[in-house]
C-alpha cells in the first residue's frame, strides 16, 4: 500500500487533527545559496533556516568524511587557536613485537582569518582528499544541518515524537499550512521525500494522540522542574539564562492549550506547576539583581 492509497483510506474520518510526518534525504548536500531560495519559493520564515556554514565546521567535516575508510592513517586534530586549525595525517604502523610506531605524512592548516586551507604536502591523497572535500563543503549544507533544521521547524509547530527515537511525529492541524510549506522545500532537495499522512478524528486516533502528546507535555515540565531545581542550587551567571526560562513556561503552556482544543487532554495541575515554576525564577532573578546592586 502507498502512501496515497493510505491517505485516501484514512481520509474518510471526521475533523482533520493534524498529521503524521516523516522524510528520507537522498542527495540533500544543498549550497547555502541555494536553500535559502527554496526556503523562500516554499514561504518558509527564514528563522527556520540553519545557521550558515563555518569554515571551521566545513572542515572538521572534510576531515571526518576522509578518515572513514582509511585503516592505516589517522587524522588528529594538532593546533586549534585563535589563528590556525590544524590536522595532521599520520601512518600508524604495527609491528611483530606488539608495538606500534607513528610518522606524520602531511598536514592542512586552515587560516581563520582568510579561510584558506593549504597543505604542506598538497599531492598527498588524504590531504588532497580535506582540500576537496573542505572547498565543496565551505558554503554547504550537509544531509546533516537539513535534518537538524526539520526536527528544529516541527517543534516549532508544536509537532510531538510518536516514538523516543523521534523520526515520526504529529503535527496538530492549526500548523497544517506551515508543515505542507516545510514539505515542499525539503522535496526540492536533491530526491529527498517529505511524507504527510492526515490523521482524522476517531475514538482511536484521539486515544493514541491523547496518550503521547499527554506524555510530551508531561516530559518537558519534568525537565523543567529539574533545570529549575539545580538553577535553584547553583544560580547561572548570567540573568539572561533565567529570563530564557519564562519563555520556555509560556511555550510548554501554549502547547498544552493546543493540544487540550484539539485532542482534549490535559495535565493535571499544569498551570499551577508551571506558575509555581515562574515564580522560582522570579526569586532568583531578584536575588541576582540584589547581588549585582550590591556589588
Amino acid at each position: 500500500m502507498t502512501v496515497a492509497d493510505l491517505i485516501a483510506a484514512l481520509a474518510t474520518g471526521g475533523t482533520h487533527l493534524g498529521d503524521m510526518t516523516w522524510w528520507t534525504l537522498t542527495d540533500a548536500q544543498v549550497a547555502r545559496t541555494d536553500l535559502v531560495q527554496k526556503w523562500a519559493d516554499a514561504g518558509l520564515p527564514p528563522e527556520l533556516l540553519p545557521e550558515p556554514p563555518t569554515l571551521e565546521k566545513a572542515l572538521k567535516v572534510a576531515v571526518r568524511e576522509c578518515q572513514t575508510g582509511l585503516t592505516d592513517r589517522l587524522i588528529r586534530l594538532a593546533r586549534d587557536d585563535d589563528e590556525q586549525v590544524v590536522f595532521g595525517i599520520v601512518r600508524e604502523r604495527r609491528h611483530d613485537d606488539g608495538t606500534l610506531t607513528y610518522c606524520q605524512e602531511a598536514r592542512v592548516s586552515l587560516a581563520k582569518l582568510s579561510g584558506l586551507l593549504t597543505s604542506d604536502a598538497p599531492s598527498h591523497d588524504v590531504a588532497a582528499a580535506i582540500l576537496g572535500r573542505y572547498e565543496a563543503l565551505r558554503n554547504t549544507h550537509t544531509p546533516d544541518d537539513i535534518r537538524r533544521t526539520i526536527t528544529r521547524a516541527l517543534a516549532s509547530f508544536c509537532s510531538v515524537a510518536l516514538r523516543e527515537s523521534g523520526g515520526i511525529y504529529w503535527v496538530p492541524s492549526p500548523h497544517a499550512k506551515a508543515v505542507r510549506k516545510l514539505q515542499a522545500a525539503i522535496e526540492s532537495i536533491g530526491a529527498s521525500r517529505f511524507y504527510l499522512l492526515p490523521v482524522h478524528d476517531s475514538p482511536d486516533a484521539n486515544r493514541t494522540l491523547g496518550d503521547v502528546a499527554r506524555r510530551s507535555i508531561e516530559e518537558e515540565l519534568a525537565d523543567l522542574k529539574s533545570e529549575v531545581e539545580k538553577f535553584t542550587c547553583s544560580p547561572p551567571d548570567r540573568p539572561s539564562t533565567l529570563i530564557r526560562r519564562f519563555d520556555a513556561f509560556e511555550g510548554l503552556r501554549a502547547r498544552a492549550q493546543l493540544y487540550r482544543d484539539i485532542l482534549r487532554v490535559q495535565v493535571s495541575d499544569l498551570d499551577a506547576q508551571l506558575d509555581a515554576l515562574a515564580d522560582a525564577v522570579e526569586k532568583l532573578l531578584a536575588g541576582k539583581t540584589a547581588a549585582l546592586t550590591a556589588a
